[in-house]
């Protein structure tokens, strides 16, 4: 009876922990919307966000993307229901945006506890370095709740991954799972193909015909989703992977938005980690002896997105999860390798100690270097404009600003017509809106009847500060040729 209720006491405790740790990861990235309600790239917003807004509430400006069928409706209806419940428990908060961004944070701090599973299978030192490094890291805690199928698609990799790299036979459920989780990461983001694949034949080596069954099964489910959301959207099963690939890699279209050499993202992880990177890929290296395959999937993940010609760092974040966890290995191994006391010593746990609080010094340092700090109120300046601009606005919103920056109707969240203007001033109708987003000191002289409502520096998106002008009177939009929507069709933006 005692055996039975210390191992109830102890079942209990560790559950606590790992909701404890859960509870405190979740609120480190949520912490990032409630204090710097920005953007980090365009896609955040429009290819979820504003989709999402478009399934709730009907209003929304629609990207090339959705208008090509290139994109699959799956992320947005994913966030569609906890933007509906925000609106619907507390409207006129902006808890509908909140709360979307909940889930995918929520996703993200789910792989912190994973990893502390993962961890703990080697020992104590393990699991809670992993658990500090995957709960502190400032990269996972910037991206962390921010609504990119690159976020989404890291949490089912990560456990997928985990997964994968147990070593025991277990059960066909196991494997069951394990496809599930493969095949979510691919339906969120395609480009991935090749590290799950290199996944599914790692679980798959020591006994093939036992376990590809069961795991094609699991994958079955994702994978159904995708077809049947396509089939439904664009009349094409998986049909956003084929035009998505083809708009993109086959014909370049991302090319307009930039290219660089295959060393790409290799500079952009010395960019962000700089003078740490020769000790995080060496420890990385280290912990990978413990558990090779994350580290395996992460080089896989780069190479294969380093042979397209369009980068993003945010499109490696996958791999950027897997490195800092075997990082966080590493580290346990050289604690073990400098210091042979048992892990409950008084001796190993200051050294423990030690080397958590390195790890968190690391991360603070790298989030307040130059080349981060502006990262952190990117965007936030056309958000929270647009925002007031659909609680001040009447009839309309002129834009003399990136439209893209600015959230559209998810930061609008009202059903007003938005103008896309131009540098010539002639063209422009200032009767059809009644509030103006513009660069400071391009409304010079101010339109009769309008004032200035509010100022706000763009961040990393922009020097030039951001202004909201307010019209009073009515609006006529005779003549107005430069909706928002009509202009995104007829230029194909």
């Amino acid at each position: 009876m005692r055996s039975h209720s210390a191992k109830a006491s102890g079942h209990a405790t560790r559950l606590t922990t790992l909701a404890a740790i859960f509870i405190g990861a979740f609120a480190l990235r949520m912490a990032v919307p409630m204090l710097w309600p920005g953007i980090h790239y365009p896609d955040e917003i429009m290819q979820s966000l504003e989709q999402a807004h478009r399934l709730v509430f009907g209003n929304g400006l629609v990207p090339w993307e959705f208008r090509d069928g290139a994109r699959s409706w799956l992320l947005p209806a994913l966030l569609a229901a906890p933007m509906w419940l925000g609106d619907a428990l507390a409207p006129e908060t902006g808890a509908y945006r909140l709360l979307a961004q909940a889930l995918v944070a929520a996703l993200s701090a789910s792989t912190v506890v994973i990893g502390l599973l993962w961890a703990r299978k080697h020992g104590i030192r393990h699991a809670v370095l992993a658990a500090v490094v995957l709960c502190t890291w400032f990269e996972l805690v910037y991206f962390g709740a921010r609504a990119l199928g690159e976020v989404v698609a890291s949490a089912f990799l990560f456990t997928g991954v985990y997964l994968c790299a147990e070593r025991e036979p277990r059960s066909p459920r196991h494997d069951i799972l394990a496809g599930v989780c493969l095949a979510g990461a691919f339906v969120f983001r395609f480009h991935l193909a090749p590290a799950l694949a290199l996944a599914a034949v790692w679980r798959c080596r020591a006994d093939f015909r036992a376990r590809w069954v069961p795991m094609l099964v699991g994958a079955a489910i994702p994978l159904l989703a995708l077809g049947i959301a396509d089939g439904l959207a664009w009349s094409e099963p998986f049909g956003s992977i084929v035009n998505n690939f083809r708009a993109n890699i086959l014909q370049g279209r991302s090319h307009v938005y930039g290219t660089s050499g295959t060393g790409g993202y290799v500079m952009h992880m010395f960019e962000r980690w700089r003078y740490a990177l020769p000790a995080i890929v060496p420890l990385a290296m280290w912990g990978a002896r413990r558990e090779p395959l994350p580290l395996l999937v992460a080089v896989t993940v780069v190479l294969a997105h380093s042979a397209i010609a369009h980068k993003e760092y945010r499109f490696i974040y996958p791999a950027l999860l897997l490195i800092v966890f075997c990082a966080s290995l590493g580290t346990a191994e050289l604690l073990r390798w400098f210091q042979q006391r048992p892990a409950g010593s008084t001796a190993s746990r200051g050294a423990l100690f030690v080397a958590c609080a390195a790890w968190l010094a690391l991360s603070l340092t790298l989030a307040a270097a130059p080349t981060m700090r502006p990262e952190w109120s990117r965007g936030r300046a056309g958000v929270e404009l647009m925002a007031r601009a659909g609680r001040e606005a009447r009839c309309g919103v002129g834009l003399l600003a990136a439209w893209s920056w600015t959230g559209g109707y998810s930061s609008l969240h009202v059903n007003l017509p938005l103008y896309l203007l131009d540098w010539d001033r002639d063209r422009w109708n200032t009767q059809a809106f009644d509030a103006w987003i513009l660069p400071q000191g391009v409304l010079d002289p101010r339109p009769a009847g309008s004032r200035l409502v509010q100022c706000d520096v763009q961040g990393a998106a922009g020097v030039e500060a951001l202004c909201l002008w307010i019209r009073n009177g009515g609006c006529n939009a005779t003549g107005a040729t430069n909706e928002a929507q009509h202009v995104l069709d007829a230029t194909g933006q």
